[in-house]
């Protein structure tokens, strides 16, 4: 069940800055399109997704085509058996070829499934990888965009608080008219005024930070202007147990390692496939034309057809294969700790935050009281503060506690909403929400 918080809902509807309004779904949106990490890891995925797509080709023969024109010139003593010897000063004679021969491996020990095999799931590593990217990115947004909210909100409060201090400076002004304040009374609701100004001031600058921010991991101008539409709730219906049983099966750092542990593992039983011969299917055919001024032919003329098998079979290869296996295995071994000590790792960052989300829970709820109380007490201390009843030293304590207790309130709901994002991306489940609101 969600819980709305109602009180981001009524400040954010009074907003009255100019820019464009952008929703959470819109941030999340450019940013999924033109943040700069996103865009390179989607790029690194389509390299992988190119090599699995033409893993294919390990089964396919090769095909090689060759060419060649050669001449020669020679001075040139023959010597027969019968006869007198022949001498040719200079003689020329070329040949000429074309080829084209076809190999196919019919058998390597079964290495090239296994290298089949081990680009599919380089592939899917690549996703993973990728997909965590997004995940890191996206809570990145969603944290960014709710800390404009947060900070819009907090401009919000300080702005009532502008306006109940000029409420107060008027009232010290017609009272000091008709003589029942003291000129330093009014002056003290002059000074508190540019207090609660200066105030606003500088949360304006907090916001524009904020807005700077969440330009840069949009991929936007870090100074176009826009004003977070949005307002935040609560998913009070997230259970521990349930996150941790998620973060085994989605979170992509895991399932990335779990990949790069099947890969290892193909490997290792690569190195051992060299152990078996390999079988080759040969297949060429050629032609050949040869001139010559010297020798017994004149010329030679030959096309035709070769085919054939060919086995090789490496018998000792300096123990080489023996130092990979056991790279291999340690690396397999290496692996499976990585595995172990990040699930470890990332369960106790999700018990820490869950302890941090369900206490930010309790904290709205005795806050939400408090600002009750503290709202209903500077409304009655300005009302006495008008009819003279009370002075400025006790309504001004009473105007800082109604702020103090408005900005806890916000302050709990942006920290509940943080343990909320970080509980959903340790477990996996932040790309599987259709929306964070």
């Amino acid at each position: 069940m969600k819980k709305y918080i109602g009180l981001f809902c009524l400040m954010l509807t009074g907003l009255s800055l100019s820019g464009q309004d952008i929703s959470l779904n819109e941030a999340i949106s450019i940013g999924m399109e033109n943040n700069f990490s996103i865009r390179t890891a989607k790029n690194i995925e389509k390299e992988a997704q190119i090599n699995a797509n033409y893993a294919t080709s390990a089964f396919l023969p090769v095909i090689d085509v060759t060419a060649g024109q050669s001449y020669e010139v020679e001075d040139v003593t023959q010597q027969f058996i019968e006869g007198p010897p022949r001498e040719i000063d200079g003689a020329r004679s070329n040949v000429f070829n074309v080829r084209g021969d076809l190999t196919w491996t019919l058998f390597d020990g079964t290495k090239m499934f296994l290298d089949y095999k081990s680009l599919q799931l380089e592939q899917n590593k690549s996703r993973f990888e990728t997909q965590a990217v997004l995940e890191n990115t996206l809570g990145s947004i969603i944290q960014s965009y709710f800390q404009l909210v947060f900070e819009q909100s907090q401009q919000e409060v300080l702005k009532s608080a502008v306006n109940l201090s000029q409420e107060r400076l008027e009232i010290a002004q017609a009272n000091y008219e008709v003589g029942r304040f003291s000129k330093t009374e009014l002056l003290a609701a002059q000074v508190d005024l540019n207090t609660d100004k200066s105030n606003l001031l500088n949360q304006e600058e907090v916001m524009q930070q904020a807005r700077v921010s969440l330009n840069l991991l949009l991929g936007e101008d870090p100074n176009q202007e826009f004003i977070a539409s949005d307002s935040m709730q609560i998913d009070e219906s997230l259970q521990l147990n349930m996150l941790i049983d998620d973060l085994k099966v989605r979170n992509k750092q895991l399932l990335g390692l779990m990949q790069e542990e099947n890969i290892l593992q193909l490997q290792n039983k690569a190195v051992m496939t060299e152990l078996l011969p390999q079988l080759d299917f040969n297949l060429g055919y050629g032609y050949t034309n040869f001139n010559s001024q010297a020798g017994f032919l004149l010329q030679n003329q030959s096309i035709g057809l070769s085919y054939g098998l060919s086995l090789s079979w490496r018998i000792f290869d300096r123990l080489d294969r023996s130092r990979r296996n056991q790279t291999t295995q340690i690396a397999v071994d290496n692996n499976a700790i990585a595995m172990e000590e990040l699930e470890n790792q990332l369960t106790g960052d999700l018990s820490s935050a869950y302890v941090r989300y369900r206490n930010k829970l309790d904290l709205i709820k005795l806050e939400q009281d408090n600002l009750e109380v503290a709202k209903e007490n500077a409304e009655i201390a300005i009302e006495r503060y008008r009819v003279g009843r009370s002075n400025a030293i006790e309504l001004r304590e009473f105007q800082l506690n109604s702020i103090e207790a408005e900005s806890r309130l916000l302050n709990a709901i942006y920290l509940a909403k943080q343990a909320e994002i970080n509980l959903l991306a340790i477990s996996g489940n932040l790309l599987n929400k259709d929306e964070v609101n």
